[in-house]
């Protein structure tokens, strides 16, 4: 009789162990399609010298250089309609590599990419002319 409900007692649980199995496996472990709070208030990027928002429109100015070589140009990044030519107030203008203040006719050195997925340009930041002087 002691060893009948002993394997009743191992069947439960066995039972117990498979239903808690199958229950983690059927869970689909989903974020949320939720969008940042930037791109609900239409912004989509930010300057990357003084980090103020910047929305469909506003673009940064930059200089690209001509190169041989079309898929990498050199191209000189000075701000967007904030920072560049005149700062407004409360606006800091830093070197998003050494994190350093940057002058007002300070900009940063970067490179162009054209060869994306989606045919966008791509821009990588190397520094500021400060730490930067090899290019």
């Amino acid at each position: 009789m002691e060893y009948f409900f002993i394997a009743l007692v191992i069947i439960l649980i066995i039972f117990l162990l498979l239903g808690i199995k199958n229950s983690n496996s059927k869970r689909k472990v989903t974020k949320p399609k939720t969008e940042s709070p930037q791109k609900k208030d239409g912004v989509f990027a930010n300057c990357p010298v003084c980090s103020s928002s910047l929305i469909p429109g506003v673009s940064v100015r930059s200089k690209v250089f001509k190169t041989s070589n079309s898929n990498d140009q050199l191209c000189y990044v000075f701000g967007c309609s904030n920072c560049y030519p005149k700062m407004l107030s409360g606006l800091n203008r830093t070197c998003p590599v050494c994190h350093k203040n940057l002058a007002q006719e300070d900009y940063l050195l970067s490179r162009i990419f054209y060869k994306t997925k989606s045919g966008k340009p791509h821009v990588i930041i190397n520094g500021c002319i400060n730490c930067n002087k090899k290019t």
